[in-house]
């Protein structure tokens, strides 16, 4: 039993040196925290670990984990929602010019301004390339749920970034 274990173990460390990189940054991503991405990823990683058997059954292994750390997102939001709530309210961006962060805060806060579901979906589809169809099968979400979300964050993104777009476009000679 104590080689099977050890056996299993040593496969999932592989599982996991493969795909923590892209279970972080999606993480990363909806959290806007890092260190609470960090602890939702280890729970990710706790949570494929103890299905035991079932591993070797997965055929996306890298869709498998982000649906699983999608799951630890929306329990961590349920839990924090309150949390959440006051601080996205500091979270309004400024009146204030562009700087050399300005770029990534507004793409970020743009982000931010999404309801959850839909900034998974966007991040999914938008940011990493995922298909809709990957995208519905990590979020558990109906496929053409998927698609208006992705559809209508696109939308909302344009729309948040339409004054830094005129901006930039402002200043071109």
């Amino acid at each position: 039993m104590r080689r099977t274990h050890s056996h299993h173990a040593e496969a999932f460390d592989a599982i996991v040196r493969t795909h923590q990189g892209a279970v972080r940054t999606f993480l990363r991503r909806l959290t806007r925290n890092s260190a609470l991405a960090d602890e939702l990823a280890q729970e990710t990683f706790l949570t494929a670990f103890r299905t035991g058997e079932t591993i070797a059954t997965i055929r996306n292994m890298r869709s498998w984990l982000l649906r699983l750390a999608y799951r630890q997102f929306l329990d961590s939001h349920r839990r924090d929602k309150r949390r959440r709530d006051l601080a996205a309210g500091n979270a309004e961006p400024d009146e204030a010019g562009h700087n050399d962060h300005g770029t990534r805060l507004d793409i970020a806060r743009a982000m931010d301004s999404l309801p959850p579901e839909r900034r998974a979906c966007a991040m999914l589809c938008l940011a990493l390339g995922h298909s809709h169809g990957d995208a519905a099968q990590i979020t558990g979400l109906p496929l053409g749920t998927v698609k208006s979300h992705v559809n209508r964050a696109r939308t909302a993104l344009q729309d948040r970034l339409s004054a830094y777009q005129n901006h930039i476009a402002g200043d071109a000679p």
